[in-house]
Parts: structure tokens; C-alpha cells; sequence
């Protein structure tokens, strides 16, 4: 008998659903495989000795046509190139950027500042009122006002904003939140709408409203939208996470009870294994979104809360704890700590029971790189509730096979009773070995009593 194991994060409170984590894996297509699908692990982060302060690292840039493509991040309230120190900028809200071949643009929620690649200085703004958010398209700074409807633009290619280089969002008096220059168009994030302004060529009004183009979805906060794929995702005002549309939701109900419960909601993207991914970062969270499976997982480094990538900007991540950046490494260690992969597998039962003579997890055993040492033999824990979640046993070990042996058969025998209300088992491996699995069966006839 299959069991089904989870291939997408879910957690719902109401009705005591159990909960299917897939911790620090993701789901992909293999064709090879019986089930067409398997969790590989995701490799874990390593230090590029470049700290940027003390951090916590807030924001990071880095963009091939702007200065020499070098990357700048804002950590601890500072400015970086790498880890060079630049300068102080004011604001403690998300960071957003923008950049022509010669400039650099940030705000962190307060002033609008320019870095030219030797000189850091604030860049006046009308009536010295501060920026919620900045970018640049149509070879213009655009920004908006904060606590505004109006945005503002330079001229091209220019860092000077003109007072009367304004327009307002049109559709709803709502509040300006995030913006982003997506396919020639100004995508403007509202407290309740979201509207599209495309590039008109116009040296006077260079963007204006795309009419009957309004979704009436605004976002939830300054920082929760990013551009993925070819086109862009945001998190409403309700709490959804979309893509493109308000009407192509991604997120569950589970998900989005959590998004409407945190004080924090982010999202940005990175890159694993050629595979674009979106981020949804909450106060003790990190729900990750596959572009190419469409599927949720958990990333969580050992010991946090929370996953200690906070922002990315291509193949590099900022911390959230310190001012270390961080890519991806070769090995299954999280900046030299624990990696924990962990999934559940189960099914419910609405009536009788049988007995559980073998589970058995089809894995990658004898993948060890260690030959001798603490993990020349390496293990996978399993544990069961036969509550549907409510309570789970101690957690119980097999051997994952010593290099070579591929064969190694991981399974556990004589486990009792599987009744009403389910049975459900979870797997783990913190060993600093591979861990890819396709397949966990119960009663197997080959998996002995």
C-alpha cells in the first residue's frame, strides 16, 4: 500500500488538519521514478567571507548594467559594495533599488539616496517628504510619496525630481505601498488596487493609466512584490499570495491565515539549480514557491526561527541575524551547522485497522562522502502518530547504507496497529549526506514482517 507523502507545504489550525511540512526540500518531475515526482534536498548555504557590518543584512542589489554589476546591500542601517563600507542612509523599512549605468538608488522607507560609485548623497525630493518606494524604468528614477497616491519620475537618465513630475493612482484614492518596472510597464501597488501605468515615450507624461486594467487586490505591505518569471507576484490586502492576476492564487488557506497573522511579510526570488523560486518570508517563517512544480516548502536553518536568508539578490543571500552573505554550497551543512531534511507520509482511515507489518521509504542510500568518521554510516529517523498528528512516538533510526551500498533497504518492521483516525508517519535526515525520496509504501511484499 502507498502512502502518500507530502510534496507541498500545508498547515491549517482550524479542524485539526494535520500538517504536512516539507522541510528544506523541494518537489520536482522524475520521470524515472513510479510516482513521477520526488523531494530532493535543497544544498545548504555557505559564508563568501564578505559581511557586510554587523547586520542584519535588509536589502541586496546587484544588477550587471549598474556600476560594473558589483553588489550593494543595506545592513544595520549602512550602505555597501561588498563588504566596503559606503555610508549611512536613513529608514528602517523594506529596501527597494534602482539603478542606471552610473547611479545607484535606495530608500529604506525615509530618504531617497544616490550612490555614483564614489559619492553617496540624498537626493532632494519635493517638500523633503519621504520615499516608500523607488525604481527605475524608461531609463527614469521613479518613486513614490510616502503615506501618498503620487508618484514621481526624473527626467531620463537624470537623479533631479521636479515637483510638478507627479501623477496619482486613479482608480481608488488608496495609499501607494511598492512598484515595480515589469514588460515597459509601471505596476503600482495600492493599499486596495493595483494599477498599470505603461511608458508612453512622452517627454511630459511618460506613463499613463492602462484603462479597464485595474485589479481590485491591493498589497499587504511595502515589500511584498517582486518581479518572477516574466511577470510579477505581490501579496494582497487579504492576504494571498498571486501571481500576475488576482485571480491566480497560489497560496492556501493555511498559508494565508499565517501571511494575515505576521507583522512582517516579504517576498523576493532566487535561483536554485537553474529553477526560479519565490521567497515568502514571514516573522517566523520562510515558504518557498517553485516556479517550474508549483509547490511549497519550508526553508529553515537549525537553531532559528526562521530561515537565515532574509533577502537575495542572484546567486548571493543576506542574512537575517548577522551581516554575512551567504550562497549555495556543494555540501549538506547550513553555514556549517545542521541541515535537517524532513517530510510526512500518511493516509487517513475512516474505519477498521490493520496491522502495520513494514514501512519503507524509497530514498538514495550509500551516498555517504565519508568513509570514515561520524557519518561514514548515516541514518534516517522515522516517527508515527496514529492520531493524525495529534501526538507522535520517539523518533527511531535505520542506516542509510555506507558508501556503495545502494542497495541498503531502508525500512522499519513490526510497527502495531494502523486505525481510525489515520496513520501518518515523518522522516528526517540531519546527517551531511544526500537525501532525495519518491516513494513510501506500508505492508510491502517484500519488506518482510
Amino acid at each position: 500500500m502507498r502512502l502518500q507523502f507530502g510534496l507541498s507545504s500545508y498547515e491549517r489550525a482550524r479542524g485539526d488538519m494535520p500538517g504536512l511540512p516539507v522541510v528544506n526540500m523541494f518537489a520536482e518531475d522524475a520521470p524515472t521514478e513510479e510516482t513521477g515526482v520526488v523531494l530532493q534536498s535543497r544544498p545548504g548555504l555557505v559564508d563568501r567571507a564578505s559581511d557586510m557590518g554587523a547586520g542584519p543584512v535588509a536589502g541586496l542589489y546587484q544588477a550587471d548594467g549598474v556600476l560594473g554589476g558589483g553588489l550593494f546591500g543595506v545592513s544595520g542601517g549602512k550602505l555597501y559594495a561588498e563588504s566596503s563600507l559606503i555610508g549611512s542612509i536613513d529608514g528602517d523599512g523594506p529596501v527597494s533599488w534602482g539603478g542606471y549605468e552610473n547611479a545607484l538608488f535606495v530608500t529604506a522607507g525615509a530618504g531617497l539616496w544616490g550612490y555614483d560609485g564614489g559619492t553617496l548623497a540624498e537626493i532632494a525630493f519635493p517638500d523633503g517628504a519621504p520615499v516608500a518606494a523607488v525604481t527605475v524604468g524608461a531609463s527614469r528614477l521613479i518613486v513614490i510619496r510616502k503615506d501618498t497616491q503620487q508618484f514621481y519620475w526624473s527626467d531620463p537618465l537624470e537623479d533631479t525630481i521636479e515637483a510638478l513630475n507627479f501623477a496619482s493612482a486613479e482608480d481608488s484614492p488608496d495609499r501607494l505601498r511598492d512598484l515595480l518596472f515589469v514588460d515597459d510597464t509601471l505596476i503600482l501597488f495600492g493599499a486596495e488596487t493595483v494599477e498599470f501605468w505603461p511608458n508612453t515615450q512622452d517627454a511630459n507624461l511618460p506613463f499613463q493609466p492602462l484603462q479597464g486594467r485595474v485589479i481590485e487586490r491591493g498589497i499587504i505591505q511595502t515589500g511584498a512584490c517582486t518581479s518572477f518569471g516574466p511577470t510579477f507576484a505581490w501579496v494582497t490586502n487579504y492576504g494571498e499570495v498571486c501571481i500576475q492576476s488576482e485571480q491566480n492564487v497560489i497560496s492556501n488557506v493555511g498559508l494565508q491565515t499565517r501571511i494575515n497573522a505576521s507583522s512582517d511579510v516579504r517576498l523576493f526570488n532566487f535561483m536554485l539549480d537553474g529553477v526560479e523560486f519565490l521567497a515568502l518570508r514571514l516573522d517566523d517563517e520562510t515558504q518557498v514557491y517553485s516556479g517550474r512544480s508549483r509547490m511549497w516548502s519550508e526553508f529553515q536553518t537549525y537553531d532559528l526561527v526562521n530561515w537565515q536568508a532574509g533577502c537575495a539578490a542572484k546567486d548571493v543571500f543576506g542574512s537575517a541575524v548577522d551581516g554575512k552573505t551567504m550562497t549555495w554550497g556543494s555540501a549538506h551543512v547550513d553555514m556549517g551547522k545542521v541541515l535537517e531534511r524532513r517530510f510526512r507520509a500518511g493516509a487517513p482511515i475512516n474505519a477498521g485497522g490493520f496491522n502495520v507489518n513494514n514501512l519503507i521509504v524509497r530514498t538514495s542510500p550509500g551516498r555517504t562522502p565519508f568513509l570514515t568518521g561520524d557519518y561514514d554510516e548515516p541514518v534516517i529517523e522515522m516517527r508515527l502518530s496514529r492520531d493524525a498528528g495529534q501526538t507522535w512516538s520517539a523518533w527511531r533510526q535505520k542506516p542509510l547504507g555506507a558508501q556503495g551500498k545502494y542497495r541498503t533497504k531502508v525500512a522499519w518492521r513490526g510497527l502495531g496497529m494502523a486505525s481510525q483516525p489515520g496513520f501518518f508517519a515523518e522522516f528526517r535526515v540531519t546527517d551531511p549526506v544526500e537525501a532525495r525520496f519518491s516513494d513510501v509504501e506500508i505492508n510491502s511484499a517484500w519488506g518482510g514482517r
